[in-house]
């Protein structure tokens, strides 16, 4: 199973921003690299999109070039739906999943097809 390496300083903006937009979606782009081992995520860029309480619609011909993956908050459960699955594709190799109520415990990654990966949590002891 690949793994994904994300800094913990990282990971708590992004959850702190899910919670400041609760109960609707929260949605960034994921910047970094694939090496051997995994992706390692080392920022994220931020464009418009249209936000709602179970959806967030972006303008994929604004997506950057190089981009490794997503990050999107759920209401609930932080697994992919159909239309998470269908535009994981147009969006980059791994896919971050954060659901209520938005802590590393409650964040999951995906490959474009949906497969779970592990989430490796630099900065701290454990991973999960």
């Amino acid at each position: 199973m690949a793994s994904v390496y994300i800094d913990e300083d990282l990971l708590e903006a992004l959850l702190e921003a899910a919670r400041r937009k609760y109960p609707r979606e929260f949605f960034v782009l994921l910047e970094g690299e694939k090496r051997e081992e995994g992706f390692y995520i080392t920022s994220f860029v931020y464009i418009p999109w249209k936000e709602g309480y179970h959806h967030a619609i972006i303008d994929l011909s604004q997506v950057p070039h190089g981009v490794i993956g997503s990050f999107h908050s759920h209401p609930g459960s932080p697994h992919p739906s159909k239309s998470d699955l269908a535009s994981f594709p147009s969006l980059g190799h791994v896919h971050l999943i954060a659901g209520y109520p938005f802590t590393q415990e409650n964040v999951k990654a995906f490959d474009v097809e949906g497969r779970e990966l592990r989430i490796v949590v630099r900065g701290q002891r454990a991973s999960f």
